[in-house]
C-alpha cells in the first residue's frame, strides 16, 4: 500500500505533458502576423486581439482540436491610413464580420516536430479549406508551435471593387503565427 501511495505521488508531482491536451496560449509571448506587398514595397502587420482553444496530445492527435479567433478590428500595421481602412466594408467589413476563424479537428505528424492541421478558415463569412504547416516544441507544460500560410485575399472577399486587382496590394498574403502556450501544470 506504500508504494502506491508513493506512486501516486511521484505521478502527481512529475505530471506528463501527453496526460494533459489542454493548451493555454500566452498572448504576451505570441504572435499572430501577415506580410503583402503594397504600391511594389512589403508591409507587415499584426492583429493585437486574437484567442486560441488549442487540445494536442503529439502521442494522440486523434483527438486534436484548434480553434483561433480573431478580432479583425485589432488590425495594425504601423500606419495609421491603411490600419483606418482595413476594417471597412471593401476590406475586412468589421461590422458585419467581426471576427476570423480557423478550425481544425484533423492535425496530421508530418515527420520530427513538423506538423499539420487541415481547417476550415473562415474570413468575411466565406470558409475555405487550408493546410496549416507548423512545427511544434514542447518541454514539460510549455510548448512553442510556429507557421503560416499563404492565400489570396479576394478568396475571401477581402479587398473589394478597385481593389479586387492585385494593382495597387498584392492578391497574396502571407499569414505566420508563432504561439506560447502551456498546459498550466
Amino acid at each position: 500500500m506504500t508504494r502506491i501511495f508513493a506512486l501516486l505521488g511521484l505521478l502527481l508531482l512529475f505530471p506528463q505533458a501527453g496526460l494533459s491536451a489542454d493548451w493555454a496560449v500566452d498572448p504576451a509571448k505570441s504572435r499572430l502576423g501577415f506580410s503583402s506587398i503594397q504600391t511594389g514595397q512589403p508591409f507587415e502587420g499584426v492583429f493585437k486581439n486574437w484567442s486560441a482553444k488549442i487540445s494536442l496530445d503529439p502521442d494522440d492527435l486523434s483527438a486534436a482540436s484548434i480553434r483561433v479567433e480573431i478580432d479583425m478590428a485589432s488590425v495594425d500595421t504601423s500606419d495609421m491610413q491603411r490600419d483606418s481602412v482595413l476594417p471597412e466594408v471593401e476590406w475586412f467589413d468589421v461590422a458585419h464580420f467581426p471576427k476570423a476563424v480557423f478550425e481544425s479537428k484533423n492535425v496530421r505528424l508530418i515527420e520530427g516536430n513538423k506538423y499539420e492541421a487541415e481547417g476550415t478558415l473562415t474570413i468575411r463569412g466565406i470558409g475555405k479549406k487550408v493546410l496549416l504547416p507548423f512545427t511544434l516544441e514542447i518541454d514539460g507544460a510549455v510548448a512553442q508551435a510556429a507557421g503560416g500560410l499563404t492565400l489570396v485575399r479576394t478568396d475571401f472577399g477581402v479587398g473589394q471593387n478597385m481593389w479586387a486587382s492585385g494593382q495597387w496590394i498584392g492578391l497574396e498574403v502571407k499569414v505566420t503565427f508563432e504561439i506560447r502556450a502551456s498546459t498550466g501544470e
